[in-house]
């Protein structure tokens, strides 16, 4: 017998298990009770979408295309400095080069952007009032919005502007927001924090006395009272933002075309940012390729004077010497020699000009400085050969051919480096970069933010998601019975399914609304009458299912040892009481002759229901203060006696375990037809264990959608521990919904109707 419950309990747990598996058809029937939620919610999320699309403020992009040429002269004549000038850049460094602070920051000062204004707004809502005003409004000059007398003067609704110059303040007052008022005639105020810190008016410099704020404010249109907001932020900080904001893409890997994208709120704000962007960045472009250029300028101006001032010497001492020996002349050898050597100190210096140039551009290593030092080598070796046959001419020439030399070879490098002058400076005069604005900074016609119709839909189907995911995650955590096939492959036998009672539903909604008007009322807790459905609404769905229960227990009962019926349930609120007094009825109106006892010592109210009092019940019989004849009280409806829980007794359990209650239980079984009694949940008190023994009759109630099957699962099995034999389940407060009818089953498609 033991393994065979085992066994029992086994097969029960592997179906409750296998109930886990997903069930698409209940889960769109699940979607389809929940509809009214999932299109209110969705509804919900459209509007709010809807709105924000409204509210929001639109961005708008400026454009422009850039393109990055090979570095070039371009001018004849100079053609050796070609590789000063660079060769191929590329196009990422441009890209870099155009985001960096040196570029960003020509912008920023051009455009004063360090300091921030705008019209004090109210949120949004001033927002989309100021996007929509028009030249004239009304006859009025600015924008005056039904709304707004809603609010205080000092907001600012459409057509109000201000211009700032200058708003210079120490580094405490950096990134703080001030609050400038239109005082009329010119004049302003200027508060921070509700605290005036100074007072101006327009075209004049206004300064606080400890000079940590300068303002110049040169132009202010608004009403008289209308704020504006003022703030001068770190230069850091707006520049990082233009970092941030500004985008640089390229076209092709090799195309040389860059597109710079800059987006704001501010139309004509975004296009002269950008615009002061990109000529920044061209200046700059130009500045830095002629910075080289400029660089050889500044150095052969140092040098001009030092070797001017050597031919001067030379020249002199040469003419000294031929005074001193009264001019002599070279001879045709030593004239040639002489070329020779003044040829290649020639050619040396002019090494040694561009070993100085590219001394500032490159290491010792590097290629150009190497082959260079090698010519220089080489020319200097030559140089020493013909020093060796200098030395074999008489004294006097070879003096004349030194003083000569160093008069020649001077006035040669003197003459270089003036029209090498001229030459950097003819190509620094030509220098126009090797960048070209294709497309000057331009604003598209309409906002390329937000996407209204795709806000829209996003809104839309989150909604949608949202709801559906929120049923479907309730409906996961919260595993209700609503097919009572369930108990059946979990091996308890379905004797009745109840219809949810719209008779009962319709009392307790008006008992709810009864009960709240008392509380605003400030009244105490009214008390309301019970109702029994079987008496006031005969031919409620109801009942007429709980008819059909009453033909079952009789075939229920053919095997019973004794006429007593226990109801049952695994948890509160399954509707037991209802059940047991509805049932009591109708079996009483069918000539039966019935006695209802309710078991449940604790929080029973079946006395609620019949309009009895709560003493001489129960607990007062089973005490031995009462007999059953006292107990045992007649309703208004014949053939069925009631007998009430009793004053709550301290141990309900114990008074069900004496020989009181086995007593009273024979007496009424001998008495009476049939012996209804309702007990308290099985997986709250012990006491239906204990009833149980007694009842002849056992069924366990589970209510539809609330009653879990684990729940009901671990029920049974308390009885069978306890060695009762559970007849059923009566399923109680079934209700037709999708989810049921698109199940497995399909178990409830039968209408009652009212005859």
């Amino acid at each position: 017998m033991t393994e065979t419950k085992k066994n029992t309990q086994k097969v029960k747990v592997e179906n409750i298990n296998s109930n886990d598996e997903i069930d698409l058809a209940r889960l769109f029937g699940l979607l389809l009770d929940s509809k009214w939620l999932i299109i209110f919610v969705t509804a919900a999320f459209t509007f709010v979408g809807i709105v924000y699309a409204l509210m929001a403020t639109p961005v708008y992009k400026a454009d422009s295309l850039i393109q990055i040429e090979e570095k070039s002269s371009g001018l004849p004549g100079v053609a050796d400095l070609e590789e000063m000038l660079g060769g191929e850049h590329d196009p990422e460094t441009e890209m870099a080069l155009l985001k960096s602070r040196r570029v960003l920051s020509y912008a920023v000062d051009e455009l004063n952007l360090e300091i921030v204004t705008s019209p004090k707004h109210k949120g949004s809502l001033g927002k989309f009032f100021a996007r929509r005003y028009g030249s004239i409004v009304e006859g009025k000059e600015f924008n005056q919005p039904m709304v707004a007398d809603l609010f205080d003067d000092s907001y600012a609704w459409g057509g109000e502007q201000i211009k700032v110059t200058t708003f210079n303040v120490s580094p405490s007052y950096l990134d703080q927001t001030f609050e400038l008022t239109n005082l009329g005639s010119g004049a302003y105020a200027l508060t921070l924090d509700e605290e005036q810190i100074l007072k101006g008016k327009v075209n004049e410099l206004a300064q606080t006395e400890s000079g940590s704020i300068e303002l110049l404010v040169t132009d202010i249109k608004s009403d008289i009272g209308t704020g504006f907001y003022i703030k001068r932020l770190y230069r850091e900080d707006i520049i990082g933002a233009l970092q941030t904001t500004l985008s640089v893409a390229g076209q092709g890997k090799d195309t040389g075309i860059l597109t710079a994208t800059y987006e704001g709120t501010n139309k004509q704000h975004v296009e002269d940012v950008l615009h002061s962007i990109t000529q920044g960045f061209l200046l700059q472009n130009v500045q830095r390729m002629s910075v080289e250029i400029q660089n050889s300028i500044d150095y052969i101006k140092s040098e001009l004077p030092i070797y001017k001032d050597l031919l001067d010497q030379a020249e002199a001492k040469l003419n000294n010497f031929r005074l001193e020996n009264k001019s002599v002349d070279l001879s045709i050898e030593t004239q040639s020699i002489l070329e020779q050597v003044v040829e290649l100190d020639t050619r040396i210096h002019e090494l040694s000009f561009k070993e100085a140039e590219l001394a500032q551009r490159f290491t010792k290593e590097h290629p150009s400085y190497i082959s260079l030092n090698k010519k220089k080598q080489e020319l200097l070796g030559q140089k020493a050969k013909l020093t060796e046959s200098v030395e074999g001419l008489p004294a006097t020439q070879q003096q004349v051919l030194r003083l000569a030399r160093d008069v020649e070879v001077n006035q040669e490098i003197y003459l270089y480096m003036l029209n090498k002058n001229q030459e950097l400076r003819v190509a620094k005069a030509g220098t126009v970069g090797n960048i070209h604005i294709v497309d000057q900074a331009v604003v598209g016609r309409k906002p390329v933010k937000p996407k209204k119709p795709l806000i829209v839909v996003l809104a839309t189907l989150l909604g949608g998601m949202f709801s559906v995911a929120f049923v479907l995650i309730k409906a996961a955590f919260h595993r209700g019975v609503t097919n009572p096939q369930e108990f059946e492959d979990i091996g308890l036998t379905v004797y009745a399914t109840i219809p949810v009672s719209d008779t009962q539903n319709k009392f307790l909604d008006k008992k709810k609304l009864k009960e709240k008007m008392g509380q605003k009322l400030g009244r105490k807790k009214l008390k309301t009458k019970e109702i029994l459905v079987a008496q006031e609404n005969p031919t409620d769905i109801a009942i007429e299912a709980i008819r059909s229960l009453r033909t079952s227990l009789h075939f229920a009962m053919l095997e019973a040892k004794n006429n007593v019926i226990m109801i049952s349930g695994a948890s509160p609120g399954v509707g037991k009481s209802f059940i047991s007094s509805n049932l009591a009825a109708v079996l009483a109106q069918a000539g039966q002759k019935i006695l209802l006892i309710d078991a449940d010592m604790r929080k029973g109210y079946t006395h609620k229901v019949f309009n009895h009092k709560v003493e001489d019940g129960l607990s007062e019989l089973l005490v031995g203060d009462i007999d059953f004849a006292q107990a045992a009280s007649s309703t208004e409806i014949d053939n069925l006696t009631l007998i009430t829980r009793g004053q709550v007794p301290p141990n309900p359990s114990e008074l069900l375990m004496g020989e009181n209650f086995t007593k009273m239980l024979a007496q009424a079984s001998k008495d009476y037809d049939l012996v209804l009694i309702d007990t308290p949940p099985i997986l709250a008190v012990t006491d239906p264990s204990i009833i149980g023994h007694h009842a002849g009759t056992s069924f366990l109630l589970a209510r539809f959608d609330q009653s879990s099957l684990k729940e009901i699962a671990a029920a049974a099995n308390r009885f069978d521990l306890n060695g009762i034999d559970i007849k059923g389940v009566i399923f109680n407060a079934v209700e037709k919904k999708a989810s049921s009818y698109y199940g497995d089953y399909g178990y409830y498609n039968y209408e009652y109707k009212s005859k």
